[in-house]
Parts: C-alpha cells; sequence; structure tokens
C-alpha cells in the first residue's frame, strides 16, 4: 500500500480540526469544573481530617470544652466546604450542559407525530379467561364446597 493511500484512508476517517476543536471546547469547561470539585472536596477532607484529629486527642488528654467545641466547628466546616464543593459543581455543570447549539435547541421543539390509531386495542381480560378454564361440573370442588357449608 502507498502512503498516498493510508493518507486518504486516515484523512477519511480522522475527524476534521474544527471537530476537534468543537469537543477541546466542550471538555475544557468540564475539565475545570472537575478540577475545582476535587480541590474543595480535597480542602473540606483535610478540615475534616484535623477535626478528627482534634477529637482523639481531646478524648485522651481532655484539654476542655473549647477544644472539643473547636473540633466539633472544624467537622462541621469541613462538611460544608465539601458539600459546597459538590453542590457549585453541579451548579456549573448544568449551566455547561445547558449550551446548545440553535440548531439542537430547534430540532428538539418540532412536534412529533402521533400514531394513527392513539388507544391501543382493548386486551382480553385475564379473569374472565381464568374462569372459563375452570370446569363448571367438577365434582370434587363442588363436594369441598358443600362440605364446607
Amino acid at each position: 500500500m502507498s502512503l498516498e493511500t493510508v493518507g486518504k484512508l486516515v484523512a477519511q476517517y480522522s475527524s476534521s480540526p474544527l471537530e476537534k476543536q468543537k469537543k477541546i471546547d466542550t471538555t475544557e469547561p468540564e475539565q475545570a469544573m472537575v478540577r475545582t470539585m476535587f480541590n474543595w472536596l480535597m480542602l473540606g477532607m483535610i478540615v475534616i481530617g484535623v477535626g478528627i484529629a482534634m477529637l482523639v486527642v481531646n478524648k485522651y488528654f481532655d484539654l476542655g470544652k473549647w477544644f472539643s467545641l473547636v473540633s466539633a466547628s472544624l467537622l462541621l466546616g469541613g462538611t460544608t466546604i465539601a458539600t459546597a464543593g459538590v453542590l457549585n459543581a453541579i451548579r456549573q455543570g448544568v449551566r455547561v450542559s445547558g449550551r446548545q447549539p440553535n440548531d439542537q435547541i430547534s430540532r428538539s421543539l418540532e412536534p412529533k407525530l402521533l400514531r394513527t390509531n392513539p388507544i391501543p386495542a382493548s386486551v382480553p381480560s385475564i379473569t374472565e379467561r381464568t374462569t372459563q378454564l375452570i370446569p363448571a361440573d367438577d365434582a370434587r370442588t363442588n363436594n369441598t364446597i358443600d362440605s364446607i357449608r
């Protein structure tokens, strides 16, 4: 195979520079959003870790109520920081995913055609079919019912 045919095949199946740039443009905000979320989560986990370490130290050395209050505040603060990072990333993700090109929005607003017969055909009742299968003159059933009375 010559290099020219290989080059044509590669060009045929590879994306154009504009398509690559569109992919890069869509992934950059997502990567930045994930990076900031990770940073906020890590900061929150570090604060929670310091709070847990303070609780352990206070458990063994009884440094007082104020130390316990500070450690509990650090635990709540770390949880708040981590939660705020996740919620902020969710908010940014909605904003990023909300950016759709106008042609995609216009296509999604087109009405869809309904079927010609929107009401399905009626299905026979299962109970009716079951009662048809039970023999009316079954001697065992009649004897059992008579013995119960």
